[in-house]
């Protein structure tokens, strides 16, 4: 009798024991993960406070290039936004703004604008293209990829037929025939390597609409391009000018001796490509959580700005109203037309793009 009831004691104890081990892992397996679920919680947390940061600095860059245009007419390295911009400290979190003009650069876009080849942009290209030692043709492969037809500019031939010959290709039946959203889709053109894009990047800029060369802030490369046979070393008396101050109209360009040789007809083509101001800005946004235990987390966005003159009927029909008026007072006092700054796009990235 008694060994029985020592029995079931050892039965009663070891089944306490396990039932005890058994609560101890469930204990353990619960606490691990409510400590995942609070780590990812802090984790999402930061990511939106990230997410928040590149929202403010993505504001701020608006706000210096529509404070800029109130200030002038013209964007040269002079302007404020042109300026090294310090990072804001946001609490526990910074952020970094840098501000590059994209009119300064040649938009690969305006090669194909309303319906038709933009002969006049073909030959600058073709022009900067000789000036960096690469294959003209090139700029007729940019043009093809993105006009509406299936033939390759000029030379006459099936575009499907050149692009099924690449190994990152499209599709053979669904050419791009679009404009190019990103300066990174040059390696989908036949001819364009990662080597060339190299070459090229600082010098081109994908942008979504028409954007005229700013002689403010070109390249001298870029400049040089705009007549046959010069150079950028030619362009210096240009750099000069424009180092002293702004040029305020295209006519100061035709004065300087490297542009004599540009005939009536040459000059009444190349006035629309350019501008004394600039209508595309690129932002680059860092945001970092400044972590003081562990790695810090940063988050990149590039940022397209747009700064355009309001459309004179748009200005007329809505001058009558009060708001207007409070517009029309903002765009200064000197005559100078309302400019609307807006965001056109905005890129997220992991880690920081080329910029």
């Amino acid at each position: 009798m008694s060994m029985t009831a020592n029995s079931q004691r050892g039965v009663a104890l070891l089944t306490i024991l396990l039932l005890v081990v058994s609560i101890t892992v469930v204990a353990g397996s619960m606490l691990a993960s409510q400590k995942i679920a609070i780590r990812r919680s802090g984790l999402l947390f930061d990511q939106n406070q990230l997410l928040q940061d590149i929202d403010a600095g993505q504001q701020l860059a608006v706000t210096m290039i529509r404070a800029d245009s109130n200030l002038n007419d013209t964007d040269s390295a002079q302007d404020i936004w042109a300026q090294p911009i310090p990072p804001y400290i946001l609490a526990n979190h910074s952020v970094s703004i840098e501000l590059r003009d994209e009119s300064g650069r040649f938009n690969i876009n305006n090669l194909y604008q309303g319906g038709a080849a933009n002969t006049t942009a073909l030959a600058v290209f073709q022009r900067l293209l000789t000036q960096l030692n690469l294959e003209p043709d090139i700029a007729i492969a940019i043009l093809d990829w993105q006009d509406a037809d299936g033939e390759v500019y000029q030379d006459g031939g099936d575009e499907n037929t050149v692009y099924a010959q690449q190994s990152n290709a499209v599709a053979t039946d669904a050419l791009p025939n679009q404009p190019f959203v990103s300066i990174d889709q040059l390696l989908e053109v036949t001819g364009v390597s990662a080597e060339t894009l190299s070459v090229l990047r600082p010098y081109l800029t994908a942008v979504p609409y028409y954007v005229p060369i700013n002689i403010n802030t070109a390249n001298p490369v870029l400049l040089a391009a705009l007549v046959d046979g010069a150079n950028s070393q030619q362009m210096q008396a240009l750099v000069d000018m424009r180092a002293q101050q702004a040029l305020t109209s295209i006519d100061a360009v035709w004065q300087l001796p490297i542009f004599g040789s540009v005939n009536d007809e040459q000059r009444k083509a190349l006035t629309p490509m350019l501008a004394v101001d600039s209508q595309a800005f690129m932002a680059l946004i860092t945001a970092t959580d400044n972590a003081t235990v562990g790695q810090a987390r940063e988050r990149f966005a590039t940022v397209l700005i747009s700064k355009a003159v309001v459309d004179n009927n748009q200005a007329v029909n809505s001058s009558q109203t009060a708001n207007n008026n409070q517009a029309a007072n903002s765009s200064g006092v000197n005559g100078k037309m309302p400019k609307e700054v807006k965001v056109v796009t905005q890129r997220l990235w992991a880690f920081r793009p080329s910029f």
